[in-house]
């Protein structure tokens, strides 16, 4: 057998399911020093989680000063005594 896996090998039928993904590129390397294997694990994990999170939504700014005076102009006159207690 091969060292490298050739792409008729992933997924056959006799594998079960439970034979790990073949990546065919590492998903980062180490460039300088030497890491213990149990400091690469902690860098896949966390590089893991951040490629699993969903991105984040960029903040609603809060409306401006104009926004603010067109918002209450369109605003019905019933809706503001209301909230003054008025009925």
């Amino acid at each position: 057998m091969s060292a490298h896996p050739t792409p008729e090998g992933i997924g056959s039928a006799n594998d079960g399911g439970d034979a790990p993904a073949v990546v065919a590129e590492p998903l980062f390397s180490v460039t300088k020093g030497n890491p213990t294997p149990e400091e690469l694990a902690a860098l896949t994990a966390v590089l893991a989680a951040a490629a699993s999170e969903e991105p984040e939504e960029a903040p609603v700014a809060a409306p401006t000063r104009r926004e603010r005076i067109r918002r209450a102009a369109l605003r019905p006159r019933y809706a503001m005594a209301q909230r003054r207690g008025r009925y």
